[in-house]
């Protein structure tokens, strides 16, 4: 409780649609550059790159 789940949400929607999504996290730790996850994983070329903040989501890139 109280801890956001949208990690299921993700692998849901990216297996059931076959979209490969890159997000870069930016969180609140002491690291100085956004760490990037891949769904679904050893994915190496992204449709759909996006930026998490914690609590929200922008589009940085949509392929073609």
């Amino acid at each position: 409780m109280y801890h956001e789940s949208d990690h299921i949400h993700i692998i849901a929607i990216t297996k059931q649609t076959g979209i490969k999504v890159r997000i870069q996290y930016l969180d609140r730790g002491g690291d100085n550059e956004a760490t990037a996850h891949d769904f679904p994983e050893d994915t190496d070329c992204p449709d759909v790159h996006l930026l998490y903040r914690p609590g929200h989501y922008d589009i940085l890139y949509l392929k073609d």
